[in-house]
């Protein structure tokens, strides 16, 4: 009888060990199929099993970097310049070097051409200068270049890193070649050169960490030197202007290295 009961013990122990194996295995299955394509790694710590799981959710909207690149900055800069007092050819097409000297302090160098289709009077003259000459008084091109230097302050905004304002100030001059004698010359003036103060600024927004976009308004201040050639034999004659005018560049594109 003692050993019937034995047996009978041990063979319901067997079935119950049996039924709970194959139940955990069920809900282990159960489990995996309840999370497919996720990934999940665990760890225990003083807070109990913490978990990671990795799928494929929503893409995130685009993100603003968080710093920008320093040290230097090639920088192409156009269109438009206005002269207020004294003429300034309208088309303006330059390219700057910019070198980070200490945290928000800057230097830079640059040059730009000039350009423009003009007359006599755009070139605020009293008259065309060549009246007895049929159809020399219509437009002609103007082409020269300007050259120029300065220092830059770029402020660091914290909370926007890439936003950035700037204010400028530096020394310029440009030269400039008026229609030619001969033909299509449109009047008496030459040339004219200028040596002028600039200021302004502008800012820059930093899509990716070392390209910017922005604008830059800038106030010229200074004076024109100007050659007149008239067209029966004389010596040339030199006239000197104020000068006041500004650099309008709404399409300004900064690569930093």
């Amino acid at each position: 009888m003692t050993d019937c009961t034995r047996s009978l013990r041990r063979s319901c122990l067997s079935s119950s060990f049996a039924a709970l194996l194959g139940l955990a295995l069920t809900l282990e299955a159960r489990s995996a199929e309840a999370a497919p394509g996720v990934s999940v790694g665990g760890q225990v710590g003083t807070q109990g099993a913490q978990g990671s799981a990795s799928s494929t959710g929503k893409k995130k909207g685009f993100k603003w970097p968080d710093r920008i690149m320093g040290g230097n900055a090639i920088t192409a800069l156009l269109p438009v310049q206005i002269g207020f007092v004294s003429y300034l050819p309208r088309v303006r097409i330059g390219f700057q070097y910019e070198r980070q000297l200490y945290k928000s302090h800057w230097a830079y160098i640059g040059v730009a051409g000039l350009l423009d289709r003009a007359g006599w009077d755009n070139f605020r003259l009293d008259k065309c200068g060549l009246e007895t000459v049929a159809g020399a008084c219509n437009r002609g091109t103007v082409a020269g270049f300007d050259v120029y230097a300065g220092y830059a302050h770029k402020w660091f905004l914290k909370e926007r890193p890439w936003l950035v304002p700037i204010a400028r100030g530096g020394l310029g001059g440009a030269w400039w070649k008026l229609p030619a004698i001969g033909g299509s010359r449109e009047q008496t003036r030459d040339s004219t050169w200028t040596l002028n103060l600039r200021g302004g600024g502008g800012f820059r927004v930093f899509p990716i960490l070392d390209l910017g976009i922005g604008v830059d308004v800038n106030v010229l201040l200074g004076f024109a030197r100007s050659t007149d050639m008239p067209l029966a034999p004389a010596s040339p004659s030199k006239s000197s202007k104020f000068l006041l005018g500004m650099e309008i560049l709404p399409l300004v594109v900064e690569y930093r290295f």
